[in-house]
């Protein structure tokens, strides 16, 4: 296992990073026995086998099911484990971010769930979940968490975002050590601008969706006929980067691995095979500099296509 500097943090992070939402929920291409997470006692095995086998960065949030609750009980007091979750923007009832005592009352309560339900002491990297430009303008779910890390509950603070403009206003904050994003194959977009300036300020960059909620695996097949552009996208990406669907996920993560201004790349897997192949993807190393130049083609820009939130079976 290869390991990478985090940003201006003092943590040395596995390349390969394990993402539990699947372990916690039902997550991604409803495909017959492809589909679902573990039980109880799999999903445990799982988390340690991975972290036996070097992988030392895990990531979380409490949206993510029973994924919390799991990690703790698996790695909670394994202390070569990092683990990031995150804290959702609260809202009203009238779906309106909360401001002032309120919001800091929900977020400090989302903080020690949190720590319960991973037998932590203290979280190594909390997340702002999906946040917004008006969260990261506004400043004060920032501060909430700086006054948390003062306090010894929290080491880092980390921010995940969908779009650009949003990457690129967390990086300018100045207090934000973790940026998270997506990145595959078929989404290329934070590679021209986000991943120089992360670099630049200190910021340490987890890359998520490196399968793109299957699409860069052969579940492509099985996109709904609203999605055939993505299927043909998948389609050209097995053809250029690795000849088969049961090659494609392999080379899909070797994409994001070469990307040397990324300290992590998030993998979700369901089963002990999925782990080994990961694991094995990991090994075989950065994609030749000829392959690269041939997988820059293959860049989508369709918002709609590139992230699942828009998909019709989201």
């Amino acid at each position: 296992m290869n390991y990478r500097s985090l940003g201006r943090t003092d943590l040395q992070i596995s390349d390969l990073a394990f993402g539990t939402v699947s372990l916690g929920m039902d997550y991604g291409i409803g495909v017959s026995e492809q589909f679902g997470r573990p039980d109880e006692a799999d999903a445990i095995q799982l988390l340690c086998r991975a972290a036996d086998a070097g992988i030392n960065l895990f990531d979380t949030a409490p949206a993510y099911g029973e994924s919390e609750r799991l990690l703790g009980l698996a790695l909670g007091r394994r202390h070569d484990c990092v683990i990031a979750t995150k804290v959702s923007i609260p809202q009203d009832a009238d779906g309106r971010p909360l401001r002032g005592i309120s919001l800091r009352q929900a977020v400090e309560a989302s903080l020690g769930n949190s720590l319960r339900a991973l037998q932590r002491d203290v979280l190594d990297i909390a997340q702002i979940h999906n946040a917004s430009l008006d969260a990261i303008a506004q400043g004060e779910m920032a501060e909430i968490l700086l006054g948390a890390r003062q306090e010894g509950k929290v080491r880092f603070l980390g921010a995940s975002v969908y779009t650009e403009e949003e990457a690129m206003a967390v990086i300018e904050a100045g207090c934000f050590d973790v940026l998270q994003v997506a990145y595959n194959g078929l989404d290329q977009r934070m590679a021209r601008r986000v991943f120089p300036a992360a670099e630049r300020a200190g910021v340490g960059i987890i890359v998520r969706s490196a399968f793109l909620k299957g699409a860069l695996t052969a579940k492509a097949q099985w996109l709904p006929p609203e999605l055939t552009e993505l299927r043909q996208a998948a389609e050209r990406a097995r053809d250029v980067l690795a000849g088969s669907w049961q090659s494609l996920p392999e080379m899909a993560l070797r994409f994001c691995l070469s990307a040397l201004q990324v300290a992590t790349v998030l993998v979700g897997v369901r089963t002990l095979e999925e782990l080994r192949q990961a694991l094995s993807a990991a090994e075989a190393g950065r994609l030749s500099e000829e392959m690269l130049t041939q997988a820059a083609a293959l860049a989508l820009t369709d918002e709609r296509l590139l992230n699942p939130s828009h998909w019709p079976m989201a």
